[in-house]
This record gives structure tokens, C-alpha cells and sequence, in this order.
């Protein structure tokens, strides 16, 4: 059986707005190979993304290209994607106009793209439940995934049978003010459960993976402004392109004990695809300030406004079941879904401090903060207002689990840069990112949210901190130039294929202690990167 729908809102959650709320340390190799600390220092083109203030600094036109090689560490290779790929990080100029007045001395120009969020990721679990071990069958021994499924379809419990007969009713949407969401939907058409009776299953075994790719896009268009050599000005405006491609498949072992033995040989497959494409915009801002005449020393202050994301996703899901109780049958139910919404991230603020000492050493450091909770969705409710535009509603349930679960993010950011020789130097930084997600955080299917109606996956992560190492070197011959630099960054996280709660049980209220462990998840990456330049 195969299922379409077209509808105005989706299964977007807390987590994937922590995901787009985030950025990677792309851009030059100079930029990262300091660390990204040089909002303050400025004078490089990866500085229209951050502080574009940065620009102002420049004294001669700039034109620069970045490539890199990103391999994450311990990757396994799943849907013909391995753990290393190419990367087109950073292609920009900056023209620089020599105004030379009293108070003006330049007035820059800046164009560029830079790859402001690389989706590249791997992940996978397994889990094994031994049905031999004598413990008794409960969601703490044996958790599976049709325990949430059958939560989900009964949290309301029914309040009416379908055909008005003692028949348990078929389940409906969410959104319908009913019942279940679709991969709910999808277990109770393939027999995992009936609906108002328990579950009969239980798990033995589980496997999930899956694979992330593509990126979202930014392009700058910036000015930058130099104040009698002692205060710069900049402005930007960020236009984005998101490309996000996502596939997994989930297999389950379950254990029946519907006929008072173990049944060890039914199975089920569930398979999601996903596609994200849109547009997105914000602002910049920043300042960078000398206090001190005849003195290198500098103080930058940014911030950037919430980015505006209008977003098509496409999703199609596929639930496969050969179960004992059915005769060894197979049933195969499919949803396609294709919908639009918004998404806000948060502002982002940015306060740094620079130096250059002796002509040949250059120290940044930086703390950046997003209030992550304040990030939002918003859907098209198919309604008109009094000017004829189309009316947007923002998911408030949801808003209330990014409160909740959603926190403020450090960035601190350290680096140096010494010229060993007027024509080699060498790079040093340290990225520390604290973790976006409360520990306790979990995909909380169980609220009344718009964005459960295309719900067709019930697996999340919660990251951890990133920390970030990077060195690099450089070398000029006249007016062409070349980085090179190697950014060494440490992240794991939670995994959880699904959410259990004993506490949960019909009633349709949890805990937040997730009866599956969690797999402990490496994302750590490795980057190695090249940028060729040219200065006139």
C-alpha cells in the first residue's frame, strides 16, 4: 500500500533546529587556521560571514579560493557514501577603494561564498538483547520500537470505534485531533500492535543507519568602512541555498509472546528518505575599534540577525513486517510527503580582541553566544489576512520543547599567527563549542505539535560539546599566496533509536528517561585544507 500526501508543515523537531542554528569553522585556511579567531584582527574574506567589519582593514583588493578534504574518523560506509569527501569551501574578493579624506580612508567591497554548514555525517548503532537471560519481558529488558509506536497511536486512547461496532478503530493524524502519526499509522497497518491492546512485541535486537550529505550555502555581499585608521565599520547581507539529503534504515528483531512462547523470527524494516531545499537571509553588522592611537591593539563587537529559511522538504518512509502471527506474511506500507515551512534561528552575538606585536606575531581571541531556545518554526496555514498575504502560525507546542530542552551556546575561539620570515608563518587556534541539548533532551512525539503530521522516524541524537584543534602555515611569492591548515575536531553523541518510557504506558505522559541506552556515536572529523590567493 502506498500513501501520498501534500500538505503546508512537516516533522521538523527540536533537533534539526539546533542543526541549522549552527555553523562548522569553515571558510580560508588563514581563518581556520587560527581558529577563526580574527574577528578583531580582521583583513580576511571569511570575516563577511562573521564580522564584516573585518574588511574594512584592507589596504589592497583580494581575491582568494578554498578546497578541503574532510574525513570523519571511524566512519562506516553505508548508501555508497564513505567518511571522507571533497569540499568547495570558500571562493570570495574583496575590492578595496582608497578614499583617503580626512576621516575616510577606504571603502571596501566584498562577494563571497562560503560553505556555512556541511551536512556530511555518518551514523550507526546496534544494539543486542539476550532472550535467554531468564529477565522477564518488559520495555526496560527488551525496549522496542513498536512500544512508542503503540504509545503513540493509543496516547489519547479512542474515543469512538470507526464503524461504531466493538471493533478496536483504525488510527487517524494527529493534526486530525485523533490519534496517531504517520509511522504509528504505518505499524498499525502492518500488524505490529492493535489498537487499544498492548503491544505484543518485544525486542531481541535492533540496527540503524544512516547517512547525511550536503550543505547549506552562504553568500555575502558586504562594505566595510575605514575611520581615520582607527575605527572600521561593516556591513553584510547573507543569502543562503540549503541542499540537506538524508537516508536510513532501521531493522528490528522482535520477540512475540502473544502465544505464551518466545517467538524469535519475526522482523521488520523501515526505510526514510529525506530532502530539504530552500532559501535563506539575514544581516550583519560589526565594529572594530582602536581605543588606543599608534596602538595595534583592537576590540570587534558583532552580531547577526535570526537567518529566515523558507524550506521544501520531501520525504518518503517504507515499513516492511514478516511476522510469525500472520503466517509469515510480509506487509509493505509507504508515506510520501511533500511540504513547506519556515524556520527562524536565533541572533547571534560576537565580542573579540586582537593584536600585533613586533610586526610578527598576531594573537585573537573571541566569545561568541546564541540563545538556541529562542530559534522557531512557523507554517503556512493555508489562510489569507485583510492584504491578501498568506497568514503563518508559528508551532508553539513545539516552541515550548525548544524552551525546555534547547540551551544557550558558548563559542570560544583562541589563535595566533607569527611570521617566522616575511614570507612563511605559522597558525595556531582552539575552538571550545558547549553542547546545544540538555542531556535529559529526547524527540517528544508525544506533544500536540503540527510537526508530528509527516512524523515518519522516531530516532535522535544529543551532541556533546566540540572541541577544535587547528595548525596551519603560509607562504607569499609577490602578490599571489597559499595557506595551508588541518582543523582536528572532537564531538560524540547519544544515540537513540527510539523513545520508551515504562512511565509512559496509555497514559501519554513520560518522564524523559529513555528505557533504550544510549550508543555512544564518534563524530569526530579531520580537515586538511588549501586556499590559493591573489592580492592587488
Amino acid at each position: 500500500m502506498l500513501l501520498a500526501a501534500s500538505v503546508a508543515v512537516g516533522a521538523q523537531n527540536i533537533y534539526q533546529l539546533e542543526d541549522y542554528s549552527n555553523s562548522g569553522l569553515n571558510g580560508t585556511a588563514r581563518y581556520v587556521g587560527m581558529g577563526g579567531a580574527m574577528n578583531a584582527l580582521g583583513a580576511d574574506i571569511s570575516l563577511m560571514s562573521s564580522n564584516p567589519a573585518g574588511i574594512g582593514l584592507y589596504r589592497k583588493s583580494d581575491i582568494a579560493g578554498t578546497l578541503s578534504v574532510v574525513s570523519q574518523n571511524d566512519a562506516q560506509k553505508f548508501n555508497n557514501k564513505s567518511g571522507s569527501h571533497m569540499s568547495f569551501d570558500q571562493l570570495g574578493m574583496v575590492y578595496s577603494m582608497n578614499v583617503d579624506n580626512n576621516t575616510t580612508k577606504f571603502v571596501n567591497i566584498g562577494f563571497g561564498y562560503r560553505k556555512h554548514k556541511d551536512f556530511n555525517k555518518l551514523i550507526g548503532s546496534a544494539m543486542r538483547f539476550d532472550p535467554n537471560s531468564g529477565n522477564p519481558l518488559t520495555a526496560s529488558n527488551y525496549p522496542s520500537q513498536t512500544m512508542q509506536l503503540y504509545d503513540l497511536t493509543n496516547k489519547w486512547g479512542p474515543t469512538q470505534y470507526e464503524d461504531n461496532t466493538t471493533n478496536p478503530p483504525t488510527p487517524y493524524y494527529v493534526h486530525d485531533g485523533r490519534l496517531a502519526t504517520p509511522l504509528a499509522n504505518m505499524g498499525y497497518e502492518t500488524f505490529l500492535y492493535d489498537v487499544d491492546y498492548d503491544s505484543e512485541y518485544y525486542s531481541h535486537g535492533h540496527d540503524y543507519r544512516q547517512a547525511q550529505w550536503g550543505s547549506i550555502q552562504d553568500y555575502s555581499v558586504s562594505l566595510g568602512f575605514n575611520f581615520s585608521e582607527q575605527f572600521y565599520l561593516g556591513f553584510a547581507l547573507g543569502l543562503y541555498n540549503v541542499d540537506y539529503n538524508s537516508y536510513s534504515e532501521y531493522y528490528e528483531n522482535l520477540i512475540g509472546a502473544g502465544v505464551g512462547t518466545l517467538l524469535l523470527n519475526d522482523s521488520y524494516k523501515l526505510s526514510n528518505r529525506y530532502d530539504i531545499s530552500g532559501t535563506g537571509v539575514d544581516f550583519k553588522a560589526g565594529l572594530i575599534v582602536r581605543p588606543i592611537e599608534d596602538n595595534p591593539f583592537r576590540i570587534g563587537v558583532s552580531f547577526s540577525t535570526p537567518t529566515y529559511y523558507s524550506l521544501r522538504a520531501k520525504k518518503s518512509a517504507r515499513l516492511v513486517t514478516a511476522l510469525t502471527e500472520t503466517q509469515g506474511d510480509t506487509y509493505d506500507v509507504g508515506y510520501d510527503f511533500d511540504y513547506k515551512y519556515n524556520l527562524y534561528t536565533p541572533w547571534k552575538f560576537n565580542l573579540s580582541l586582537g593584536s600585533t606585536f613586533f610586526n610578527q606575531l598576531a594573537i585573537g581571541a573571541e566569545y561568541e553566544y546564541s540563545d538556541y531556545s529562542a530559534a522557531k518554526y512557523t507554517y503556512d496555514t493555508g489562510e489569507y489576512n485583510d492584504w491578501g498575504d498568506r497568514e503563518a502560525e508559528r508551532d508553539d507546542a513545539l516552541k515550548e520543547e525548544a524552551d525546555k530542552y534547547l540551551k544557550g551556546v558558548s563559542t570560544f575561539k583562541i589563535g595566533a599567527e607569527w611570521y617566522v620570515d616575511p614570507k612563511l608563518c605559522i597558525r595556531l587556534g582552539y575552538n571550545y563549542v558547549t553542547s546545544p541539548i540538555s542531556k535529559n533532551a529526547f524527540y517528544n512525539q508525544f506533544i500536540n505539535s503540527v510537526s508530528l503530521d509527516c512524523a515518519t522516524s522516531t530516532a535522535y541524537m544529543n551532541p556533546s560539546a566540540i572541541n577544535r584543534i587547528t595548525v596551519g602555515m603560509g607562504t607569499n611569492f609577490g602578490n599571489f599566496y597559499a595557506d595551508l591548515a588541518c582543523m582536528f575536531q572532537s564531538q560524540h553523541g547519544d544515540f537513540y533509536a527510539f523513545y520508551v518510557d515504562n512511565n509512559l504506558r496509555r497514559d501519554g505522559y513520560g518522564s524523559g528517561n529513555n528505557a533504550l541506552p544510549a550508543t555512544r556515536v564518534k563524530l569526530d572529523q579531520t580537515k586538511v585544507m588549501l586556499t590559493l590567493g591573489y592580492r592587488f
